[in-house]
């Protein structure tokens, strides 16, 4: 078959004929017992050479998948580890030079318990029975790409590397799932266009996964001391003939937008958008953007802030996200970070600014790995940089280590120039006495701002020890009062931060908890002009637990410090003074397991809070009955009493998603607080009619909280299509 057919979900059911079930099982178990260093497991999938490629539509029939290598030697890693499965798991691999297909058999001795919720292609499924792989295809022990999928057929996928996770990747393949007598199947197509890699090497890091949610139950083809991270994967060998094409993607899209800003008078727009991608090299991808559109992003939660500090929100643009593990630096996940890509394309009170053109480098040669994007974009304020630019290179050392440099240029929301440079190292050791993690991490890093001068630098270290019995970390950063990276996230300078934590965990081996715990937390911040406590925090989880249905709890005591050096207006009206501010707070953390058709999320804390009290309520309740509707509602409640004034918070989520089918979705975010007084609504209609198509209608809407009279009404209709070559 053509690859452009394939494209087009054109999958024929054909049989393939060839090596029995029973010989692939034995080629299997010899490639499995020579694993590098004899500690991993290997498989060689089957070559399609010129037969005809599975249907993806999630039967796993036996015709097709005939010559398929085998795989079946699956283990827990939680609650046991490397303790048998409850349930058989039986995958078959076979690739051409175009795909990599994965066949599923995942048996069930009680398939109408099989819980398959999820129906909305870009949603989560947490709830569900899934099944993953990981691919690793520079076989660098750090990075891989992550793909799961549920009995439904619906898709999930992200970057994943030994520390840390990008959900909000995205990239096109086909996968198909069905429900049976004996359990369920899926079946999984990855065009080798949607990945980089390098075709000399004929040899992945390679892993395989099943999730059991309602035994709270997690089984891997390879694991060490529980985890599954690259630097634990298995092999998958023997690969040759796969074909990135020309390495041309197009992605035009367009929007036509209908808003009414309380004008009288409608503004209609027509934004033609283009997103290209080049592979200059196997493995090594340039890209390019012209006007580019953001109008079908899922708008952003709200949060309620009742700290001095700024709040951070996750990323969520698909233009940023491709390649966007490149950019992490130092492990640093908020304070600190020289880049944060949501300062492009954003003005500072978060309002959307015109991209009128990006590009951006970004891949590996050999033990490099390189990241460079450049953006020039509307002024979000007077005099700011138009033009921004980042660059990100390191090299891998040792076996999971490595060395990087990060470069930043430009300011976004004012007319001081800035520039950021900075060095860090991270040792990562996955081996240490009996096959435990140990990583460490250090980071350097200098602004220069045209109207600061001195005191702008930054420099951390941190431990790390995650693992199961005795998990613990344990960072030290120094960020002084002028460090300004205008690229990038900082929201409390002039400090000496301490921040730690360590859990004891132990596994009853018989009762209704997989897991019990205690754990210890620590934050400290200072002033670096006068050692003083800027702010402090300890807390102590005295019961973490775990039940073998996956429902969490936790109860905790702790004691907050807050230092203030001027008034903090942390309400209208209501000024704390400055002073030092300590108080004891209590509370609980409840979730039930994700795969119950109700489940309820409830966080209780009260106590001392700067010089009063705070009582803060968090429910949630989502309510599942089939794979066709989710309706979520959740409240954050804060009832502040201080000497100064007393005053109630109260935000309000509501999630209506409704799937008609796995190409049509309804997925509707509404929101309101009292502190705002407004109401807002994202409702989108999805229709994915392939894998690389989709159209969303979209209506934003902002409305007063009393009467819902609208301040900003906004409709958009965006087509876009992916066409790659």
């Amino acid at each position: 078959m053509a690859a452009a057919g394939i494209e087009e979900y054109a999958f024929r059911n054909q049989a393939i004929t060839g090596r029995s079930d029973l010989s692939v099982a034995l080629l299997t178990a010899l490639a499995a017992a020579a694993t590098a260093g004899g500690e991993f497991p290997v498989t060689h999938p089957y070559r399609l050479a010129g037969q005809p490629p599975p249907v993806i539509d999630g039967q796993v029939e036996t015709g097709e998948w005939t010559n398929a290598t085998l795989v079946t030697d699956f283990h827990q890693i939680r609650p046991g580890d490397h303790t048998p499965p409850s349930e058989r798991t039986e995958v078959r691999l076979a690739y051409d030079k175009n795909f990599f297909y994965i066949g599923v058999k995942a048996y069930d001795d009680t398939p109408e318990a099989v819980t398959a919720n999820g129906l909305i292609q870009g949603r989560t499924f947490f709830s569900d029975d899934r099944f993953e792989v990981h691919l690793d295809t520079f076989d660098d022990r750090r990075n891989a790409y992550f793909f799961q999928v549920n009995a439904n057929g619906i898709r999930r996928e992200a970057l994943m590397g030994n520390d840390y996770w990008i959900e909000e990747w995205d990239t096109v393949w086909y996968a198909g799932g069905r429900r049976q007598p004996w359990g369920w199947s899926a079946e999984m197509a990855i065009p080798f266009k949607s990945i980089s890699f390098d075709p000399a090497l004929d040899t992945w890091g390679f892993n395989l996964g099943r999730v059991i949610p309602r035994k709270n139950e997690e089984v891997s083809w390879s694991s060490r001391e529980r985890n599954v991270g690259p630097a634990v994967s298995g092999y998958s060998t023997g690969l040759e003939g796969m074909r990135q094409g020309v390495g041309i993607e197009v992605v035009p899209s367009a929007t036509i937008s209908v808003r009414d800003r309380r004008t009288g008078k409608d503004e209609t727009e027509f934004d033609p958008s283009l997103t290209g991608f080049y592979r200059i090299t196997p493995y090594l991808t340039g890209a390019l953007t012209f006007n580019t559109d953001f109008s079908a992003t899922e708008a952003d939660e709200r949060q309620i802030n009742l700290s001095r500090f700024s709040l951070f929100f996750p990323e969520k643009r698909e233009f940023f996200l491709q390649d966007a593990n490149i950019f992490e630096f130092g492990g640093l996940e908020r304070n600190g970070r020289p880049f944060f890509s949501r300062r492009i394309g954003l003005s500072g009170a978060g309002n959307p600014l015109d991209i009128n053109a990006g590009t951006k480098l970004t891949g590996r040669a050999g033990d490099w790995n390189i990241g460079a994007l450049a953006t020039h974009q509307e002024a979000g304020a007077p005099d700011a940089d138009q033009t921004l630019f980042v660059a990100r290179l390191s090299r891998n050392l040792f076996k999971e280590s490595s060395l990087g440099a990060i470069y930043t240029q430009g300011n976004p929301d004012g007319s001081a120039g800035n520039r950021v440079t900075g060095l860090d190292f991270n040792y990562r050791n996955s081996n240490v006495g009996d096959g435990r993690t140990l990583n460490t991490r250090l980071w350097a890093q200098q602004s220069n701002t045209d109207e600061l001068h001195g005191r702008d630098s930054a420099w951390g270290a941190a431990f790390d020890w995650p693992n199961d019995r005795i998990d613990g970390e344990l960072a030290f950063s120094h960020i002084e009062e002028n460090f300004n990276p205008a690229l990038g996230f900082v929201n409390r300078g002039g400090v000496n931060e301490v921040d730690g934590q360590v859990r004891f965990r132990r596994r009853p081996t018989s009762g209704p908890l997989q897991w019990m715990a205690t754990r210890l937390q620590y934050f400290r911040a200072e002033r670096i002009d006068t050692g003083d406590v800027d702010t402090q925090a300890m807390w102590w989880n005295f019961f973490e637990a775990n039940t073998h249905g996956g429902d969490f709890m936790t109860f905790f005591v702790g004691r907050e410090t807050e230092k203030l050096i001027e008034p903090f207006e942390i309400s209208p009206g209501v000024v704390v003074p400055p002073g030092r501010y300590d108080g004891d707070r209590y509370g609980f953390f409840i979730e039930t397991g994700q795969h119950r058709p109700i489940r309820l999320v409830l966080e209780a804390v009260d106590g001392g809070f700067l010089s009063g009290d705070n009582l803060a309520l968090i429910p949630e309740l989502i309510w599942r009955p089939g794979p066709r509707l989710e309706l979520g509602m959740a409240t954050v409640f804060n009832k502040v009493d201080l000497p100064q004034g007393e005053f109630i918070t109260r935000l309000h989520r509501l999630r209506a998603n409704v799937a008609f089918n796995a190409r049509w979705a309804w997925l509707n975010l509404v929101q309101t607080d009292n502190i705002s007084d407004t109401v807002s609504v994202n409702s989108r209609l999805r229709w994915e009619p392939r894998a690389d198509r989709e159209v969303f209608l979209v209506l934003n809407q902002i409305a007063e909280r009393n009467g819902w009279r609208a301040f900003e009404t906004e409709f958009a209709l965006k087509a876009a299509f992916n066409f790659r070559y």
